[in-house]
Parts: structure tokens; C-alpha cells; sequence
């Protein structure tokens, strides 16, 4: 791994990811009978999750990043690099259905809350299913690339 990607930074941020990915539960797990501010919990989390998939993406795509990297270094792992980029494709669509059906708690009325919470939480354990599932892809590229344990801390 190049100096750019060492260890630490990409254990650093495979953390930020799961920690917004705790946060989001943690939200969800709150009482929605608690109206606004439930709905207010709830958003913040989604903003923090969803920057941090956008940041990740980011990080990991493109010239110079990991991706490239691991193709450049182990070419035989083309398939799962680009099982990554899948990854990637969904957890930003998973994203975007999540914060619309964040918004729609705004059009709601208290009656409509308990339902449409619902569809909120189902959307959100969607992309945290796919987010644990990326990390532990993750991990298992860049240990058959590098033979490095990204075993986390948290």
C-alpha cells in the first residue's frame, strides 16, 4: 500500500463509516411518538450517513485512490474491485431513496408518522445492510491484495 493509503487512514475511515452507520440506528431506535423531534434526529443522521458514503466514495474511486491501486497491484482481483464499484452504485442509490423518504416526514401529519416511519427505517436498515456488507468486502479485498487486517478497533 502506497503511504497515501496507509493502514491507519483507511481504518480511520472505514470507522467514520460505521459510526454514521450506528448513529442512523441509534435515531431510528429513538421513539417516534416524540414527533419532532424524532424527525429532526433522524434527518441529522441520514446527513451525516449519507456524507459519509459520498466521502468514502470519493476516497476510494478515481486516479490515484485505493481502487485503482489494488487493480494496478493485483490484477486478479479485477472482479471484486469492480463488485466494489457496485457496492458504491447502490449504497449512493440506497442514500438518495433513504433522505426522500426522510423528506416526506416533513408532508406528514402525526397521524401519518407511525407509516411513514416505517418506510424510513426499512430504507435505513437497507443501507446498513449494505454498508456492513461493503466493509466486510472491503476487508476481504484489501487482505487479498495487501495480507493487511483491517480488523477494526470499534
Amino acid at each position: 500500500m502506497t503511504k497515501s493509503h496507509d493502514v491507519a487512514s483507511i481504518r480511520s475511515r472505514r470507522e467514520s463509516l460505521l459510526r454514521a452507520a450506528i448513529g442512523l440506528e441509534d435515531a431510528l431506535a429513538s421513539p417516534v411518538g416524540d414527533g419532532e423531534r424524532w424527525r429532526l434526529r433522524v434527518a441529522m443522521a441520514t446527513d451525516h450517513a449519507t456524507a459519509r458514503i459520498v466521502e468514502h466514495i470519493s476516497q476510494t474511486e478515481g486516479a490515484g485512490n485505493i481502487l485503482e491501486e489494488v487493480s494496478a497491484h493485483a490484477p486478479r482481483l479485477a472482479r471484486r474491485v469492480e463488485q466494489m464499484l457496485v457496492d458504491h452504485e447502490r449504497l449512493e442509490k440506497a442514500a438518495h431513496d433513504l433522505q426522500t423518504a426522510v423528506a416526506e416526514l416533513d408532508h406528514v401529519d402525526d397521524d401519518q408518522l407511525e407509516a411513514q416511519a416505517i418506510v424510513v427505517r426499512n430504507k435505513s436498515v437497507d443501507m446498513m445492510g449494505l454498508i456492513a456488507r461493503h466493509r466486510q468486502r472491503g476487508s476481504d479485498l484489501l487482505y487479498e491484495a495487501y495480507h493487511v487486517d483491517l480488523g477494526d478497533s470499534a
